[in-house]
């Protein structure tokens, strides 16, 4: 039983009035987790790169260059994501 006002997926069709297919790949829970793991990188890169110059700005010059520092090292695991892709494509 559908919930009220739901969509029935059987009655979904598209624009020319065929009936709708499955999803697209990128809408799934690997896609998602992809892109999860991604933007969880970028957002710890940023925190760090903007907490370095807020330090620079208030004058702790070398709380600043520790910040800098563990940005630079926190990059790599924003391919995490990317790599975990490649490397189900690459596998048979």
């Amino acid at each position: 039983m559908l919930p009220p006002f739901g969509l029935d997926p059987a009655r979904q069709v598209d624009v020319g009035g065929r009936p709708a297919g499955p999803p697209p790949e990128w809408l799934g829970a690997r896609h998602r987790l992809v892109l999860g793991l991604f933007a969880l990188g970028l957002l710890c890169v940023g925190g760090l790169a903007g907490l370095s110059i807020a330090a620079f700005a208030s004058g702790a010059r070398g709380l600043a260059a520790a910040f800098g520092l563990a940005a630079v090292l926190a990059s790599p695991p924003t391919l995490l994501g990317p790599v975990q892709d490649w490397w189900r494509h690459r596998r048979a």
